[in-house]
């Protein structure tokens, strides 16, 4: 009798506990085709956030949940977007098999995604660093097909936007681009990411304002099985080859990856450029203690070397009915060769260790070093002509200037003589295509004839380098609570030594190069040798300048030191619909500069070290969700930021001097956006409009400057910007597998002060001049301010596709220069004492030359897309896609370019008396270009099994 009510007792606790606990929801995920099973599927429960990924049979599980209604997102690379409706009671509801069905789309496997880098403003392969292909509706159209014209997401320079390898974030320590050439090549190796948009976190770290992107590169995040494929282009290269292997996680919790590729030849389009580029990725993973530990180590990278395109004047281009000449190019011994060349190959080795403490606390932690070398060439002379063909003096346009000079003065016999030379040169770019080209031949004679006489050469090609040593080191925990709120956290740290030198590449024929500074020659080597020696202790130890070679130092030697890190935490929760999350970082960085070499010029102030720059910062950030149903959302954000400056910005001259910039400070970003989030059987949408002020960014240009006959550097500070716009993306299935799919985004960037500015010359300590740079309420240059797509897209029976795609831009500004907008520029131009004596019309196109702001014609281009893939005996794969782009052939599109530096001295003589003096004034050289390339197509043809 006591035991049968000590039973009745057990059952009825047991019961009760029964009734107490939340229930929960399981199934196994498996693709449409052939019903396989699918690992390593993101499934979220929305509104909780709530988030697992499927093992290696296609299985997840997830418990605990609050009794309610709730939407189940399946998010898979190369497989659709799934979203399903489920209400828990209870028990664990077990939804059996989960189905998600290919993503046609993404068969276009290679995307271009990440085969290109943005560090140079001068280089037309460029393109910005919102390169991620991301399942956001707006997202996935503006960071992919309206890459073509250089658009940058809401505006933003790509540091804004966070770039994650593995858990770490590998934006560059120097100037906070995004990495995607450190990864190039390897597509079927970082297909697999996470992406959020705009003030979102990623759960990684309180992350910046244009979103983020998490490349899971592991050997368990790698699609099961073997793959090959072969691509033939006319864009970037001819030719690329990939194959790539994934074992998937074995039964004895190991899994393995690789993947290599190749990327060979030219372009159709621009002499020069081409690529020989390789990549490689190895990765092994082990999952023991009973699969709560997981290790895993990475290894990648992608030796690169690509010739470079160089903008050019619109002279040039119609000289030679090409808009899309090179004029780094030049023919020697008959062969075409590219004087720029960028040439890197930066490994990344990193180790991945996670560990789940319970079902509710997950451990994560990552480590990462990046080496190797980084090399942009460049041709260097001294004592002899300028090689370029397209210098300014060799072209048409300096004699008819020369003509209008003397047309607005007096008459005079020399019109006649500059007319007969500029019909000479327009001649001879037309009809000599010498002319148009780098002569090496000519420099390789010249080089010979100092030879003889001993001295040293007169060309030479140098290399350029940022050879970094990067490590990173990052850890985070997360502990999810009963009631399904989340507390993350963690920290991360970096110590990166980059060395910026210079290197003789090749020095075309010549014995040596003498190794002094041209500049400090031309102004000081007369009466003191000591101050034109770039190496001031050999000189010293030796009586003569340092004589290099082929492989040598030379010019410039400094490392560029920084250390950083952060500590962050943030809480997640929810009430019914309502979501919200508080986030919080504080970070500190360290910067110095290191020389290693002493300058003649600044003896004192260039080997060694400088003062350390150091900079407290921190970020505030919430994010606020509601949910009316599972079709309709509401979403809020707002953040708080202050960054450091980029090293890159915070010396005058950091290849000469320990001197940093006047009015450095931290930058500081206020960003908020809303958006509203539609997704219905018949239409998917989201409709988002964002504002964000930037203030106190600093920046620093080198050039040389006419007004000063001298190399010299621009140093602002106090740069504030202010962007707001509005986004739109919108997928809409029509009939028969046709949908529309359409983004707009309209924006409006400008300034919103006169930044403050320091000039000084490079071998000076001189301040020339100070000011304010008088651009407030222009426009940030760069990126389309309108960009409109509308497209049609058809997924067939038995596996086709097809898209088409019309875009439209404008409001795109050309680069500016700030030089030619201050005060000091216009009374250089047109001194106030010498205004009066110009008729108003002259003395108003000088002006405006300087301060109008060029903007580019709107554009539209027709792209389209086509593919199939086959499956045999459900176990192999065959396909192939083809893309291509501006059909209509329009080779008159500008995508971007810059204002040059320099200026140009004019002469206007009053014709009014004999005896009046000449006036001078100044007006800009005439701006360069890059264009979009005409018709373009990418095959990929693929085996998958």
């Amino acid at each position: 009798m006591k035991i049968r009510a000590l039973l009745v007792i057990l059952l009825t606790l047991a019961c009760a506990g029964a009734y107490a606990q939340d229930g929960g929801v399981k199934g196994k995920v498996v693709s449409r085709d052939g019903r396989v099973a699918l690992s390593n599927v993101k499934v979220v429960v929305e509104p909780l956030g709530v988030t697992v990924m499927t093992d290696n049979h296609g299985n997840f599980n997830i418990d605990q949940l609050p009794k309610g209604e709730y939407q189940l997102k399946f998010e898979a690379p190369e497989f659709e977007n799934l979203d399903l409706a489920v209400r828990v009671d209870k028990m664990v509801k077990n939804l059996n098999s989960v189905v998600m069905s290919p993503d046609v789309q993404y068969v276009i496997d290679d995307a271009v995604f990440a085969e290109f880098d943005s560090d140079t403003a001068a280089d037309g392969q460029s393109l910005p660093s919102s390169l991620s292909s991301s399942k956001d509706v707006f997202n996935n159209i503006a960071s992919y097909k309206f890459s073509e014209m250089r658009f940058n997401v809401r505006g933003y320079d790509s540091q804004y936007s966070s770039i994650y390898l593995n858990g770490i974030r590998f934006n560059d320590a120097m100037t906070g681009y995004g990495p995607w050439s450190l990864w190039s090549g390897l597509n079927d190796a970082t297909r697999n990411q996470e992406n959020t948009a705009g003030l979102r976190s990623s759960g990684y770290g309180i992350d910046g304002i244009g979103g983020t992107t998490n490349v899971n590169a592991r050997a368990s995040q790698m699609r099961k099985g073997f793959r090959a494929s072969v691509v033939n282009g006319n864009s970037m290269y001819r030719f690329r080859a990939m194959v790539s292997y994934a074992s998937g996680l074995l039964d004895n919790g190991w899994s393995y990856a690789f993947s290599f590729s190749t990327r060979q030849g030219g372009n159709s389009y621009v002499d020069g450029v081409y690529y020989n580029a390789y990549g490689y990725f190895a990765s092994v993973e082990k999952r023991f203690g009973d699969d709560r530990h997981n290790l895993a180590l990475t290894i990648l990278g992608a030796p690169t070397e690509r010739g470079a395109q160089q903008a050019s004047t619109q002279e040039a281009y119609d000289l030679l009915s090409n808009n899309y000449y090179n004029p780094n190019v030049g023919k020697q011994d008959g062969k075409l060769r590219n004087s720029r060349v960028r040439d890197y190959h930066e490994p990344i080795v990193m180790l991945n260790y996670g560990f789940d403490i319970s079902s509710n606390t997950k451990l994560a932690a990552a480590a990462s070093f990046r080496f190797g070398k980084n090399g942009y060439s460049a041709l260097t002379w001294t004592d002899g002509p300028d090689p370029r063909p397209d210098y300014y003096r060799y072209l048409p346009s300096f004699y008819t200037n020369r003509i209008l000079q003397l047309s607005e003065g007096i008459e005079s016999s020399d019109l006649g003589t500059y007319n007969d030379l500029a019909l000479r040169s327009m001649r001879e770019w037309i009809t000599d295509p010498s002319k148009s080209q780098m002569d090496y031949d000519n420099m390789f004679r010249m080089n010979y004839n100092r030879n003889k006489s001993g001295a040293s050469g007169i060309y030479m090609i140098e290399e350029r380098h940022t050879d970094q040593r990067d490590f990173n080191f990052a850890a985070n925990i997360a502990h999810t609570f009963r009631n399904q709120s989340v507390l993350r956290g963690g920290l991360t740290a970096r110590i990166n030594r980059t060395e910026y030198y210079d290197q003789v590449k090749d020095l075309l024929g010549a014995d040596y190069w003498l190794d002094v500074d041209k500049f400090a020659l031309r102004d000081n080597g007369n009466y003191n040798p000591l101050l034109s020696q770039n190496d001031l202790d050999y000189y010293l130890k030796h009586g003569e300048a340092r004589r290099v070679g082929e492989g040598d130092k030379f010019s410039y030697d400094y490392y560029a030191n920084l250390r950083q890190a952060q500590v962050w935490a943030q809480y997640y929760a929810s009430f019914g619909g309502f979501t919200m999350s508080l986030g919080g970082e504080v970070g500190y960085t360290a910067m110095w500069r290191d020389g290693r070499l002493r300058k003649g010029l600044f003896a004192n102030n260039s080997l060694g070290k400088s003062k350390t720059l150091d900079y407290l910062t921190y970020k505030l950030k919430g994010e606020f969700s509601y949910r009316f149903s599972g079709a309709h959302a509401i979403d809020a954000n707002v953040a708080y930021m202050v960054n450091p400056p980029q090293f890159r910005d915070a010396f005058v001259s950091a290849r000469t001097r320990n001197t940093t910039t006047p009015g450095l400070d931290s930058e500081k970003v206020l960003g908020v956006d809303l958006s509203y989030n539609l997704n219905l059987p018949w239409i998917t949408a989201r409709v988002s409009g964002y504002y964000t002020s930037v203030a106190d960014q600093s920046k620093v240009i080198s050039y040389y400057d006419d007004t000063q006959s001298s190399f010299t550097n621009f140093a602002m500070s106090g740069i504030d910007k202010r962007y707001y716009g509005l986004e739109v993306g919108v997928v809409v299935p029509i009939w028969g597998g046709i949908s529309f799919n359409g983004a707009l985004s309209l924006g409006d960037y400008r300034y919103t002060s006169d930044a403050n500015f320091t000039q000084t010359r490079d071998n000076s300590e001189e301040v020339l001049r100070g000011d304010k740079v008088l651009w407030d309420d222009l426009y940030v240059e760069s990126t389309p301010q309108t960009a409109l797509n509308l497209g049609l897209s058809y997924r067939g029976p038995r596996n086709w596709f097809a898209s088409v795609d019309f875009n439209y831009y404008d409001r795109i500004y050309l680069s500016m220069n700030p030089a030619r907008r201050t005060r000091a520029a216009y009374a250089t131009v047109l001194r106030p004492d010498e205004a009066a004596q110009l008729p108003g019309a002259v003395k108003y196109t000088a002006l405006m030359n300087l301060r109008d702001q060029e903007k580019f014609d709107s554009a539209y281009t027709l792209n389209l897309s086509v593919g199939k893939n086959w499956y045999i005996h459900r176990i192999y794969q065959l396909g192939f896609s083809l893309e291509v782009k501006n059909i209509l052939n329009d080779q008159t599109i500008r995508t971007g370019g810059y204002e040059q530096m320099r200026l140009s001295r004019r002469t206007y003589v009053n014709k009014e008396g004999a005896a009046a003096q000449p006036i001078q004034y100044y007006v800009p050289f005439d701006s360069k270009y890059f264009y979009l390339l005409g018709t373009t197509y990418y095959l990929n043809v693929y085996f998958r099994f």
